[in-house]
């Protein structure tokens, strides 16, 4: 199985990229990927760092072509080293009353996330950014759009499979920003930041023309939406869900949009940033009933 280490990593998207390896549509492939902090523990350096978004790659994969889409299949995620939080001045719900950074250093503990003060939190690693590269150039920190990116979402655990659609020959697939735990929302800025090694298995799916990211988990179908203002980026999750259940499950339009009233939830990975990911979420005990 191919191997590619966190050395080989980047901040831009940029579709005329050298891969840093090459695989075959189906191959499996080991990546290590860096924490935000690319490996910074010490709380006095943490609270000056910038987030600058290392991610793994570019990863090429054969056959790929616009149109096509990547079926990213995660089949372990093991993260390493410990993790770092950062309460990031401006970047959290409450940016006008915490204005301090405030970083935590955590530790791994039999399954846990041990934080100093004594709380444990069991871990539930999940890739914060999956990215194919667009046609234009593209920072991979805290930006997301129909290529994936920076999308934060917590279910993107071992066991899930994420779609994304192809823009350039070879998809130039990267990951990185891998979290030990995170919240919806990330309130305060950041997860536990921490560096991992991802069991993956890359498909190239033709012919597939998805508009944008989408996500089978353990629990969840996922439509991943994107924005500047939250209601539409919302609106547009929702949108395109009934889409999907209309067009490939055969729905009609008012008994799409009532299941998903029944047995969907609409939620926010991330927000208070430029562009805020969001995902319209169905439970896959609905979904295999059609």
């Amino acid at each position: 199985m191919k191997e590619l280490d966190r050395e080989h990593h980047i901040y831009m998207l940029e579709p005329g990229a050298t891969p840093a390896i090459t695989i075959d549509s189906g191959e499996e492939l080991m990546v290590e990927t860096w924490d935000a902090f690319e490996g910074v523990r010490d709380p006095g350096v943490i609270g000056e760092r910038y987030l600058k978004g290392p991610a793994s790659g570019p990863i090429y994969v054969n056959g790929a072509e616009p149109g096509d889409a990547l079926k990213i299949d995660f089949i372990s995620i093991t993260p390493k080293e410990g993790a770092s939080h950062m309460v990031m001045p401006g970047r959290g719900f409450l940016d006008e009353e915490f204005t301090e950074g405030f970083p935590t250093v955590i530790s791994f503990e039999d399954g846990y996330a041990l934080l100093p003060n004594g709380i444990r939190l069991p871990l539930n690693p999940s890739m914060g950014l999956v990215a194919t590269t667009p046609t234009y150039s593209q920072s991979t920190a805290s930006d997301s759009g129909p290529y994936g990116g920076d999308i934060d979402m917590k279910e993107l655990v071992a066991g899930s499979s994420l779609y994304l659609p192809v823009f350039v020959p070879g998809g130039l697939l990267v990951l990185g920003d891998c979290h030990a735990l995170v919240g919806d929302g990330a309130v305060a800025g950041t997860g536990a930041e921490c560096s991992a090694d991802t069991h993956l298995r890359v498909t190239v799916e033709k012919g597939m023309n998805i508009s944008g990211p989408r996500a089978l988990t353990p629990d969840h179908f996922i439509v991943l939406s994107h924005g500047e203002d939250l209601g539409p980026a919302m609106k547009q999750a929702v949108r395109g869900m009934v889409d999907f259940l209309v067009t490939e499950k055969g729905m009609a339009p008012y008994e799409a949009y009532t299941l998903c009233s029944l047995a969907g939830d609409v939620r926010v990975s991330r927000t208070f940033r430029p562009i805020s990911p969001v995902k319209m979420m169905l439970s896959r005990q609905a979904l295999e009933q059609l």
